[in-house]
């Protein structure tokens, strides 16, 4: 039987992709009378408020027509922001050239490298660090956070 944000995830994908945009993550928490459902999305040239809150729309029509949340829920529709994790891979071509923390499996071993994304290339990404360039398979990635630059 498919989870609420499986069920979620099937109404929103058409709803985002007549958007033009994609979704990163789903997240339902909270009590059964009162949940919060946060959903990430976003566009491969970054996302507005206005399609955030059409969206959000779209979508809150659609579960209330599903009848999908039993009580009182809180939905927040947003991007991603600086403070998660990129998903996926599509999201690295944006971030090129910004700072970033990438924790990885190198041969069993967790590893963590932090640098400029150089660049990605098929499903690979680098990362240097000084002169030195890092690939990293995406496969292998746990998480990466971009690291905003502070002026």
């Amino acid at each position: 039987m498919p989870s609420v944000t499986d069920k979620i995830h099937d109404i929103l994908l058409p709803i985002a992709e007549s958007s033009h945009a994609f979704i990163v993550d789903i997240i339902v928490r909270g009590e059964r009378t009162s949940k919060v459902i946060e959903v990430y999305i976003d566009t491969d040239d970054g996302i507005t408020l206005d399609v955030c809150t059409d969206i959000s729309r779209q979508l809150s029509e659609k579960m209330d027509e599903a009848d999908l949340i039993t009580g009182r829920y809180r939905m927040d529709v947003s991007s991603p922001g600086v403070d998660r994790p990129l998903k996926l891979l599509r999201q690295y071509p944006r971030n090129i050239g910004r700072n970033c923390k990438v924790r990885y499996m190198s041969g069993g071993t967790k590893t963590i490298v932090e640098g400029k994304l150089e660049s990605v290339s098929g499903s690979v990404i680098t990362v240097s660090k000084g002169k030195n360039a890092i690939p990293v398979p995406f496969a292998d990635i746990l998480e990466t956070f971009i690291i905003p630059n502070i002026k």
